[in-house]
């Protein structure tokens, strides 16, 4: 863009402005750039921006600053704010692109197995004999891409879930393999996940794994006698040490992976230990909230204060053992600060649950609700038309529309907000957890930023 000096520049009204380690945070929601960090001198002329004065207004105040400093100087700082969508010249276009976007990758839970090796307390899933067949993998793999073709969908995500997945390994791979194929012939991108507890990655496993290349999320909740609280075997017994060993055999192999923390009453404690452990091993972590469910009575009523206080602490943890990576969709549940977006999740757009008998569903916590099954033409619009939601985004929610982090949080997961509230259209029962720490999880993302020297 060409900057004049008569070109008078804006700021965008919801911008979150914060002090970090002698620099400044610059972030705007709407923006998909994420946030900005500027030094002293950019953050002197971002500043002086008051929607009013010109860039030559600006440029003579730094003059008076820096006689030495001239207006290519200044030109190019402010191509730096404009192009980081933190400033804007004229209309502010960025608001409309929010409702045009297109999500190009779509979710697919494939739910193999209802049966595990573990009991956890708060797991949502009944236990049975019921597996996926072959020819039902089959046929869900076969529409899923068909219909991925038909939305001209560029990747699909697939899900390995269960139940425990690894209890179907011969299952398992041949569905890799299948995905694998029809990859090849159709030319559409794919990212496979197997979601596991942890116990039975064994050296053979993983290898083949690896060989694959295939993705693991490892569920671990805590240390020791912590993750033994809930994630128990069927007699009862803890899985840390078997958890552990399967972590160390994904590590050992090199296999992609992270560990997903489920955030309960009975760990809030310890996530600040978990994230030290964590971080010394150089694995990355997400941290997510339990969620109520029929088949338990497990609670995480009345804990805004706990979870703030321990969740900060576990940031504080990060910031002192940096990864070279950003953290910040990672670690609060269903939040996605990088970028701005309408709804908390991919339910009814972009995320689809195909369970063991074929029967599809809008979200793994809603197992017993199906909405259609594989049979259905198209199951993209079987997804879209049987949307749970009914289309509500955070712009229908009443006390979401003048919040400043309404297109990050998105209201929250719907299912907990309808359970706890009664309907879709509020906020959500964690407003107060999402508002104390959407602005440090900006703070640690900017301190990682500054620390790796990539600021402007």
């Amino acid at each position: 863009m060409k900057l004049f000096l008569q070109s008078v520049p804006l700021k965008h009204k919801s911008t979150f402005i914060d002090q970090v380690d002698n620099h400044f945070l610059i972030y705007n929601p709407l923006s998909q750039k994420g946030l900005t960090v500027l030094n002293q001198e950019s953050y002197f002329l971002f500043s002086k921006i008051n929607n009013k004065r010109t860039l030559q207004d600006i440029f003579k105040l730094a003059k008076k600053k820096d006689s030495k400093i001239n207006f290519s100087d200044i030109k190019k700082i402010f191509n730096n704010l404009y192009s980081s969508q933190i400033i804007y010249f004229g209309k502010d276009s960025l608001e409309p692109k929010l409702y045009k976007q297109k999500l190009n990758t779509p979710g697919v839970w494939l739910h193999l197995t209802n049966q595990c090796n573990l009991r956890c307390t708060y797991c949502y899933l009944h236990k049975t004999p019921g597996k996926m067949s072959q020819e039902i993998a089959n046929k869900a793999i076969e529409k899923i891409f068909k219909s991925a073709q038909k939305h001209n969908f560029k990747q699909i995500k697939f899900k390995l879930s269960g139940g425990e997945p690894l209890l179907e390994q011969k299952m398992l791979f041949r569905l890799v393999n299948k995905i694998k194929k029809l990859e090849d012939k159709t030319k559409i991108k794919t990212i496979i996940v197997i979601m596991s507890n942890g116990v039975l990655l064994t050296p053979t496993i993983c290898k083949k794994i690896k060989q694959k290349k295939l993705q693991v999320a490892v569920s671990l909740d805590g240390l020791n006698k912590v993750h033994d609280k809930t994630r128990v075997f069927v007699n009862g017994r803890g899985s840390f040490k078997q958890v552990e060993k399967g972590i160390d055999n994904l590590l050992k192999y090199k296999v992609l992976f992270n560990v997903s923390v489920t955030i309960t009453s009975k760990n809030i404690k310890n996530i600040p230990k978990l994230t030290k452990y964590l971080l010394e091993k150089n694995i990355p972590l997400v941290f997510n909230f339990y969620r109520e469910n029929p088949c338990v009575k497990e609670e995480l009523n009345n804990q805004d204060e706990k979870l703030i206080f321990y969740l900060k602490k576990a940031y504080q943890a990060i910031y002192k053992n940096a990864l070279p990576y950003g953290y910040i969709d990672r670690l609060l549940d269903r939040v996605v600060a990088s970028r701005p977006h309408l709804r908390p999740c991919g339910m009814g757009t972009n995320y689809l649950v195909i369970r063991h008998d074929g029967k599809l569903v809008n979200c793994q916590m809603l197992m017993e609700k199906p909405i259609g099954s594989i049979n259905d033409k198209d199951l993209i619009d079987t997804m879209i038309q049987k949307d749970f939601t009914k289309g509500i985004t955070v712009e229908d929610k009443t006390p979401c529309k003048n919040c400043q982090w309404k297109y990050i949080c998105c209201g929250g997961c719907p299912l907990l907000t309808l359970e706890k509230k009664g309907n879709y259209n509020t906020s959500t029962p964690n407003c107060a957890v999402y508002k104390a720490l959407i602005p440090e999880l900006l703070r640690l993302e900017a301190k990682r930023l500054i620390k790796l020297h990539k600021f402007s």
